[in-house]
């Protein structure tokens, strides 16, 4: 004689989580104190568990995308999760990393699981990082992560800082890095979850400057002695106009 009420199949447990945490997500997303640490918890479900395929993404990567219709952008919805996840794969509890705080936190989750470091499983470094971050400054970790991907020295990462008008930036400056973006095979890369790797604007600063650098359009000739003592005799008219400036009266 079967019971009167059977208990539910793992199935449908799965479905009942699946619809809730979707839920959750976006309740936590618009919360205006939202606890990043439990979205995080729940975007890892999310993805080990697959929910993103029962809501018709074919990847994780575009469920994340979507998320920017809610208020939650890209980037910062998938450093939330590699954090849980470099949590998960070195066996720390959340409360042994959430007190390192998020900002170190987001800088250790550019160290990936898969691999070694000096011999030593990639795993156990991020374990060993994020239990003494905690009293190591932003700086200090961010130096040391650095070093672990190899980026010292000529390959350090550094930060070029300087003024441009807002429409400059708007209208010139973003689109012509997107441009960049766009015609460059990395910003074309995938890796096996389906995480499409952009460049980041920095290398495409660097590629248009690599162009300039190649143009033989922008390359001029030496400057020679007879050549300024001609510019100098130039009458005002004459004189070559140079952006940025306005031609005399």
């Amino acid at each position: 004689m079967e019971p009167e009420n059977p208990a539910p199949i793992v199935g449908e447990i799965e479905a009942g989580r699946s619809a809730k945490i979707k839920k959750e997500v976006n309740r936590l997303i618009k919360g205006v104190s939202a606890n990043k640490f439990d979205l995080g918890d729940l975007l890892y479900e999310i993805k080990s568990k697959n929910f993103f395929a029962d809501w018709e993404f074919s990847s994780f990567s575009k469920y994340l995308k979507s998320l920017s219709e809610t208020g939650l952008k890209y980037s910062s919805a998938y450093y939330l999760y590699r954090v849980t996840e470099n949590g998960a794969s070195a066996g720390l509890t959340r409360a042994e990393y959430e007190p390192v705080g998020l900002t170190k936190l987001r800088s250790i989750s550019r160290l990936q699981p898969a691999g070694e470091y000096n011999g030593t499983p990639m795993p156990l470094v991020i374990r060993e990082l994020t239990l003494k971050a905690i009293n190591m400054t932003p700086e200090e970790v961010d130096f040391e992560v650095d070093t672990i991907m190899g980026k010292t020295e000529e390959d350090a990462l550094v930060w070029i800082n300087f003024k441009v008008k807002k429409l400059a930036r708007e209208n010139v400056i973003k689109p012509a890095l997107q441009l960049i973006k766009k015609h460059c095979p990395e910003s074309q890369k995938v890796d096996d979850d389906g995480h499409v790797t952009e460049m980041s604007d920095g290398a495409a600063l660097e590629m248009m400057a690599a162009n300039i650098l190649a143009d033989p359009n922008f390359n001029t000739e030496e400057t020679t002695p007879e050549k300024e003592q001609a510019v100098a005799e130039m009458e005002p008219q004459d004189m070559p106009f140079v952006a940025g400036t306005e031609p005399n009266d």
